[in-house]
């Protein structure tokens, strides 16, 4: 190969890595069940699953556990940190209003 054809190649590489990475977020997903005082959350984690799928997910997760749950939400941030500092208030706030926090061992299948 050539150098330009070499240079070409990393280029491609390095633009389909850059894609990839833009359109991973990092979320965490939660689910309140309201009449039990209880609301189900994720950790953290990396995905580039479409918001839709990765709900639905979620809420087949907490039906297969037979976990009765309301709405289900797995809201994004600018980085892991923002990620974790917005579940970190979730909890907080859902224990100063008397609800309790149940944390779920799941992730979208792409993020596994």
């Amino acid at each position: 190969m050539t150098f330009l054809q070499l240079a070409g190649a990393g280029l491609i590489i390095n633009i389909a890595g850059l894609q990839f990475a833009a359109a991973a977020e990092w979320r965490f997903c939660i689910a309140p069940a309201g009449q039990e005082h209880k609301i189900y959350m994720t950790a953290p984690f990396l995905t580039a699953m479409p918001m839709d799928a990765m709900e639905n997910g979620f809420h087949q997760a907490l039906d297969r556990s037979s976990r009765r749950h309301d709405s289900v939400q797995c809201p994004t941030g600018a980085n892991e940190q923002t990620v974790r500092a917005m579940r970190q208030h979730a909890d907080d706030f859902n224990r100063q209003m008397g609800n309790e926090v149940v944390p779920i061992d799941w992730k979208p299948a792409a993020a596994r």
